[in-house]
């Protein structure tokens, strides 16, 4: 933004450069008129009076005539500081072109990122729901960015290698478009030190020699009312010619303000800074604009062709999987359909959750077990065989002893077999585990011993 800043300054001082020679020319073209407005006054004045000077009146007609033509020259002048000056047209051109490009690589840049921000957030929601369609979209929406991305990495990369072509040497391309007395102007303010000589002027304006003719017109105007005096002798005519001496006087005096104003306009301090600002920020940041531009585009397109990898390995994500569910046939070892017709009233009793935590609570439950627990208690005012074991223990290596191990502490052997009572086959095989206290202190008997079934 500071060349275009720049810019648009030196091209704003040389339109009120060129605005203020053209209020020279029209000055230079009113003087020469009313000069010969004056030298016809003098004739017809001469003519009406006998009694005059006429060597006098030769050489006023003489000075006036050279004051018309040093008018005309300083027209001639102005009209070459206009040529000069009409390089504008070209810097001003550049800066609306540059403020439309500039415009534009943002709006492109933001476009791009906004829509590479919502496809990558879009395919990235889509992945973590392993949504097939969404990730179609998404891969096909990448391909087409990374196209594109492609695209305008071949139209930067040549505007790039041509935008430093111009920045090495640009005079041809220049040539083409100014003057070869704008390219001195420019080059001028682009060397000129401002320290050195505050108003140092280009010497191409050639604003030091028009200063110079408005000077010397001015002070030939001067010198009019004498000479006219000196002709006429204080007449009525003096008078009226008098009249038309102090307009071309004032006309004189805005003249010279309008030089003075036109040498300030034109002077190297005022645009020695704009031209190395803008200089610098076209070819120098302008240059390492384009090269980030470059990279990033080639580094996007790297990250872009690396995701195009990842999708294209990662279709199998989004195959149909065979569904976990598996249907409960009659077959089924650990829970056969035939159970669900045995599951017992009272199911918040010993038949759910720790059968342990239960068991008390469950004693006096008559209702038929599912077969999935049994139990043997021996209570303290009465023996277990007050109540029949549920179950038959498989393990009976230990028949000839008189205590089983896990019959130990109480006060009599199981009676019978209990194996009428066992569960509904499940299986091909039970276990049975029995815990028991291993005091054989008295009290130990009060506790409650039982022993548990457990289907394999």
């Amino acid at each position: 933004m500071n060349s275009i800043t720049s810019a648009e300054d030196i091209s704003r001082n040389l339109l009120l450069a060129d605005s203020q020679s053209v209020s020279l020319n029209d000055y230079c073209l009113k003087t020469i008129k009313q000069i010969d407005t004056l030298s016809a006054a003098v004739e017809s004045a001469a003519e009406k009076t006998t009694d005059l000077n006429r060597t006098a009146l030769h050489e006023f007609i003489t000075v006036l005539d050279s004051m018309s033509q040093k008018v005309d020259s300083l027209g001639m002048d102005l009209t070459l500081l206009r040529k000069v000056l009409s390089g504008n047209l070209f810097v001003e051109r550049s800066s609306l072109y540059t403020q439309r490009i500039e415009l534009e690589r943002w709006v492109l840049c933001a476009t791009l990122l906004s829509i590479m921000l919502i496809v990558l957030f879009a395919g990235v929601i889509a992945f973590c729901r392993q949504s097939r369609k969404g990730a179609v979209v998404f891969s096909g929406l990448g391909f087409a960015i990374f196209i594109v991305g492609w695209l305008l990495l071949t139209a930067i990369f040549p505007a790039s290698v041509a935008f430093v072509d111009f920045c090495a040497d640009g005079s041809h391309f220049i040539r083409e478009h100014m003057s070869n007395e704008t390219i001195e102007l420019f080059e001028f303010y682009r060397k000129c030190n401002p320290a050195t000589n505050y108003a140092n002027l280009p010497s191409i304006t050639n604003v030091d020699k028009i200063n110079k003719q408005l000077s010397d017109i001015h002070e030939m105007s001067q010198k009019f009312d004498l000479r006219i005096k000196a002709i006429f002798n204080s007449s009525r005519e003096s008078v009226e010619l008098s009249e038309q001496v102090k307009t071309i006087n004032d006309g004189m005096t805005v003249a010279l303000k309008n030089i003075g104003a036109l040498e300030t306009t034109v002077a190297c301090y005022t645009y020695h800074n704009d031209m190395l600002i803008m200089e610098r920020s076209f070819c120098v940041d302008g240059i390492i604009g384009s090269s980030i531009l470059f990279y990033c585009l080639i580094l996007l397109e790297m990250f872009l062709f690396a995701l195009l990898l990842i999708v294209s390995k990662s279709w199998h994500l989004f195959a149909r999987l065979p569904s976990d569910y598996v249907e409960v046939d009659e077959e089924d070892p650990f829970f056969p359909r035939g159970n669900d017709s045995t599951i017992p009233v009272d199911i918040y009793g010993s038949h759910v959750l720790n059968p342990r935590t239960r068991f008390a609570s469950s004693l006096d439950r008559t209702e038929q077990s599912t077969g999935t627990t049994s139990a043997t208690c021996g209570l303290a005012n009465g023996s277990i065989n007050n109540h029949a074991s549920a179950s038959t223990a498989l393990l009976n290596s230990n028949v000839e002893s008189s205590t089983p191990p896990w019959h130990r502490g109480l006060a009599s052997q199981p009676s019978a077999s209990s194996a009428a009572n066992a569960p509904p086959a499940v299986g091909t095989s039970s276990m049975m585990r029995t815990v028991y206290q291993a005091n054989t202190d008295e009290t130990a008997y009060q506790l409650r011993n039982y022993h548990e079934q457990f289907d394999v």
